[in-house]
């Protein structure tokens, strides 16, 4: 598959679960913290909109790895190295608990943009 499929699987994903799942975990963190959670069309807007961008990006990544590194395991390993480091530099300031919800969020993100782009690459099409 080419660079435009790798770009909007990474996006769209981005999309639903950085971005509509960032702003559900947000929620979800404020209760635990005993805060009142806070909603705003343009706050909202701003998650949903930096989980696009942020999966765009790591859409790109990931074809880049995909195309300049043969091997079949070294290009995952590095895709999610280098966006779990990414994600880590986001949410290094926050507590601990909060972090590693987060970091996991990206996680599953970035299993299922891999499990999809190995499978649409085994595809005849």
């Amino acid at each position: 598959m080419g660079p435009r499929s790798d770009l909007l699987r990474g996006a769209l994903l981005g999309l639903v679960i950085l971005g509509i799942g960032g702003r559900l975990l947000m929620r979800v963190i404020a209760h635990m913290e005993g805060r009142v959670p806070a909603f705003t069309f343009q706050g909202s807007t701003t998650v949903v909109f930096a989980g696009t961008v942020a999966g765009l990006i790591s859409g790109l990544i990931y074809h880049l790895l995909r195309r300049f590194i043969p091997q079949p395991c070294v290009p995952t390993a590095a895709f999610v190295a280098i966006c779990e480091l990414g994600s880590w530099r986001g949410v290094h300031g926050l507590l601990p608990l909060p972090q590693v919800m987060f970091m996991t969020l990206a996680l599953v993100y970035l299993v299922i943009v891999d499990a999809l782009g190995r499978h649409s690459a085994k595809s005849p099409l």
